[in-house]
This record gives structure tokens, C-alpha cells and sequence, in this order.
């Protein structure tokens, strides 16, 4: 009998991984299994449909309190006017914000999945995508969603507001303790979506850059939650907004295909990342250096909201310094593959079948702007021939 000497594909290694992944029992045997993540919410969108049903019907239909307070914002002020809209009614915070947060995680939880495999599975498999590209389509294109999303209503509220291409106003009038409810309920919605941000990146397959990843998941939450209870929301809304644009051009490079239009966006991915990420954040860091103390009387006194003294001021900086270091980090990594493919040394390639850091998203990019380039040159090479 001939002996096969087929090799088994990277595929077929990538499936057997995933099998004895999803295989392995926990040490604990099957009570502890129960409790373990990948187990408890291996069916997120079912999970958090319940869930979120759950509160939305104890909230509505029974009057649960605490359900009501995971569905509406809280600690509405008074006002002369009955019929005001909860976006422009000022609200102050407290603990019970959490409650809202905490629904939103699961919400979050839910239409991650559902748009996911209810509608970008479905796209994706029209398009022609299999296997692991159509999964990485469905997450990149789940993050195009939210982050246009996300940066529309940050961008609304900052141009409404007076910290507008204004820096100053991000202390003058400090403490800024009644946020409308537009406000508020877009800070809390941002929080919910970071910390749930954190359980994806503990689920979902590890990749390389999984430590950063994981860093850079942490600082946000702390940020976010960190500003808004010393009402620093004007400086933090700025950073969000900041943060967004850049990722959503790097989720939509990776299916354009060899064509022109990835050329552009990848141009444009380049250029809002330096002039974000590294030219007005910094600006933003800067203003939180120098601007309280030349606004402010900095005190510690949460009698009158007044939460900003000088060890507020260094916990914040701390956190904003090591959010540039990963951003930083990450932007060394686009110019390291970058230098490569266009000095003409192969891009390694040594992940797994499934993984899906920064560096090597842009290497496909990349990958794709080299080919693009090869075959406009053989386009051109080939006109000269006939006309020769």
C-alpha cells in the first residue's frame, strides 16, 4: 500500500487546535466547569437576551427598583420644566450609576454576537469569506460599527459643548457635576462597552499582543470610571473621541482588496493615527499638566464635588502616560512591518491560524499595497510592450 505523504494543512492543524481546545476540561472537574468563562457564556447571544429581557420586563411591566435603575439613568434634578427631555435634564451621580453600567455589559454581551452571527456571518459568507478571515470579519466589522457609532455621538456632544477646540474650558467652570442626560448616558454606554471589552479579550482565542491588549483595556476602564467620578468628563470625552477614527479606517483596510481605494484608506489610517494618537492626544495630556493649576484653586474637598488636587492630577497623568506608551508601542509596530515590506524582506508569519494582533493586521495591509503595487508596474510594463 502507497504511504500518504500529504502534509495536513494549516487549516486542518488550526481545526484540531480548536477541537482539543474546546475538548480540555477544566482541573476541577464538571461543578467548576460550570463556572468557567468559555462554558458559562459559550452561548453569549442566547445568555444575554435573557438577561437583558429579564430586566427589561421586571423594569417596565413589574416595577422592580433595581431594574429600573439598570434601564434608565438616575439621580435626575428637579426642574421647572415638566415636559423636558432626559437628553437636555441635568443629572448628578452616584452608586446607583452602576446599575446602568451593568446592563450594558450585558447588552453589549448580546448585540456583539448578534451582529456578529446574525448578520456580518451572513454578509461575510455572501461575500465568499471562510474560515478564519470570515471570523476576523465579523469582529472587525462589529468594531467599525460601534466606533462610528461612538465617535458620532462623542463628536455631537464635544462640538455642543463649550471645551470645543477649547482646552481651558476643560477646567474653567470645575467641578462639572450635572451632566445632561445625553451626557451621562453616553459616558456610562462607553464604560459598559470597555469592560465588557475586557471579558471578549479573556474569551476570545489569545493572540500575540494579548498583554497590550489587555493593558490597554484596563487603563481606559480606569480612565473612564476615574474621570467621571472627579467630573472630568469634558477631558475625557475629548479622549474618546480622539481614540476612535483611527480604528475604524485599520477595521475597514483589511476587505478592500487589491484595489485602489486600499491604497487610500490605508494612507488615511496612517495619517489619523499620527495626528490623533500622537499629535492631540498629547495635547489633551499637556492640558491636563499645566491647565488645573492655572484655572483651579486644586482642592480635595468632596463636601463641594471638588476632587482634583495635586494626587488626583499625578493618578490621572500616570494613567494617560502609560495609555501613550501602548499607543506608542503599537505605532513602532506599523512602521517595523511597514520599513519590512518595503525594504523587500518577507513578513514573518509565525501565528496561529486564528490570531489577530496589530502588528499583523497591518502586515496584511501592508501585504496587500505590495501586490496592488506589483501589479500596477506589470500593468505599465505591459502597455510599454504593445506600444514598443
Amino acid at each position: 500500500m502507497a504511504k500518504n505523504t500529504t502534509r495536513p494543512s494549516k487549516d486542518t492543524k488550526t481545526g484540531s487546535k480548536r477541537a482539543g481546545k474546546k475538548a480540555a476540561a477544566p482541573v476541577f472537574g464538571g461543578i467548576v466547569k460550570t463556572f468557567h468563562l468559555q462554558t458559562l457564556f459559550k452561548d453569549d447571544q442566547d445568555m444575554a437576551l435573557k438577561l437583558a429581557g429579564s430586566i427589561l420586563l421586571g423594569s417596565f411591566l413589574i416595577g422592580n427598583p433595581i431594574c429600573k435603575k439598570m434601564t434608565s439613568l438616575s439621580y435626575r434634578m428637579p426642574s421647572d420644566n415638566p415636559d423636558e427631555s432626559w437628553l437636555t435634564a441635568r443629572y448628578i451621580k452616584g452608586t446607583d450609576d452602576l446599575y446602568f453600567v451593568g446592563f450594558w455589559i450585558i447588552v453589549f454581551t448580546w448585540l456583539r454576537a448578534f451582529i456578529m452571527k446574525g448578520y456580518l456571518n451572513v454578509v461575510g459568507k455572501r461575500l465568499g469569506i471562510r474560515g478564519s478571515k470570515l471570523e476576523r470579519f465579523e469582529e472587525q466589522g462589529y468594531i467599525v460599527i460601534y466606533y462610528i457609532i461612538s465617535w458620532t455621538a462623542g463628536m455631537t456632544l464635544m462640538y455642543n459643548s463649550p471645551h470645543w477646540m477649547n482646552t481651558d474650558h476643560y477646567w474653567i467652570g470645575y467641578p462639572h457635576n450635572t451632566p445632561t442626560g445625553a451626557e451621562k448616558a453616553y459616558y456610562l454606554v462607553q464604560f459598559g462597552y470597555w469592560l465588557q471589552q475586557i471579558y471578549v479579550v479573556n474569551t476570545d482565542m489569545k493572540r500575540k499582543d494579548y498583554m497590550a491588549m489587555l493593558i490597554h483595556h484596563f487603563i481606559t476602564c480606569s480612565l473612564i470610571g476615574f474621570s467621571y467620578m472627579a467630573h472630568l468628563t469634558r477631558i475625557g470625552n475629548a479622549i474618546l473621541v480622539t481614540m476612535d477614527v483611527s480604528d475604524v479606517f485599520l477595521a475597514m483596510l483589511k476587505y478592500q482588496g487589491y484595489t485602489t481605494i486600499c491604497d487610500y484608506l490605508f494612507g488615511l489610517f496612517v495619517i489619523s493615527w499620527a495626528i490623533t494618537r500622537h499629535y492631540l492626544f498629547p495635547i489633551i495630556i499637556m492640558s491636563l499638566y499645566n491647565g488645573p493649576q492655572k484655572f483651579l484653586d486644586m482642592a480635595w474637598e468632596p463636601a463641594k464635588d471638588k476632587l482634583l488636587d495635586i494626587n488626583v492630577q499625578r493618578g490621572f497623568l500616570a494613567l494617560l502616560y502609560g495609555l501613550e506608551a501602548v499607543l506608542c508601542f503599537w505605532f513602532l509596530m506599523i512602521f517595523k512591518v511597514i520599513y519590512k515590506m518595503f525594504n523587500g524582506a518577507a513578513a514573518d508569519d509565525n501565528r496561529s491560524h486564528d490570531e489577530d494582533s496589530g502588528e499583523e493586521v497591518v502586515e496584511e495591509v501592508v501585504e496587500k499595497l505590495a501586490v496592488h503595487a506589483d501589479a500596477k508596474k506589470a500593468a505599465v510594463g505591459a502597455t510599454k510592450a504593445k506600444k514598443a
